[in-house]
């Protein structure tokens, strides 16, 4: 029977974590997709059903002279998913070619920081459906893209939490 170096298992736990990485960022990014068409949230006022996507309600809140609740919702459900989508690919993709192994780091530590405001967009919604509850009045459910993101959200945390596997430090023998 053949023992393995600590080397040999270190390369082939990181590969192993690398395909798993690289496995939920192309989840995430295929259900990203569908998140920011379908809708979001359905809204029931005066017994007329109104369904919005994520896109909508940050155009609605704008025009409502709400820019800064709307950057806010743009920014965490637009541009923070998007940067952390491609960042993940980015790392992965760097990794197998073995190059800007500094920016890989940043990267990560920064993927990592933003992990913690992923689930903004989802909290909203759900913040908005336990407020307005008005009986036959009006009610707020959230929609397929909330469950989308949701999904998103969790598939890249998985995706970072493998990639930080890769860097995490190996104790000394």
């Amino acid at each position: 029977m053949k023992s393995k170096s600590l080397t040999s298992i270190k390369i082939a736990n990181t590969d192993h974590n690398l395909m798993r990485a690289l496995s939920f960022t192309v989840a995430a990014i295929i259900l990203y997709v569908p998140a920011n068409l379908y809708p979001f949230m359905t809204m029931k006022y005066a017994g007329q059903y109104q369904s919005t996507t994520i896109w909508d309600g940050i155009k609605s809140l704008y025009e409502e002279g709400m820019w800064g609740t709307a950057t806010i919702v743009f920014m965490a459900s637009i541009i923070i998913p998007v940067f952390k989508l491609l960042s993940l690919f980015f790392i992965i993709i760097t990794e197998y070619l073995n190059f800007a192994f500094n920016a890989r780091m940043s990267l990560l530590a920064l993927v990592d920081f933003i992990g913690r405001w992923s689930m903004l967009d989802v909290f909203l919604v759900s913040i908005m459906v336990a407020l307005i509850k008005f009986g036959d009045f009006a009610t707020v459910s959230a929609d397929i893209a909330s469950y989308l993101l949701g999904i998103v959200v969790i598939l890249t945390m998985l995706a970072s939490a493998s990639l930080s596997e890769c860097y995490k430090e190996e104790p000394e023998l």
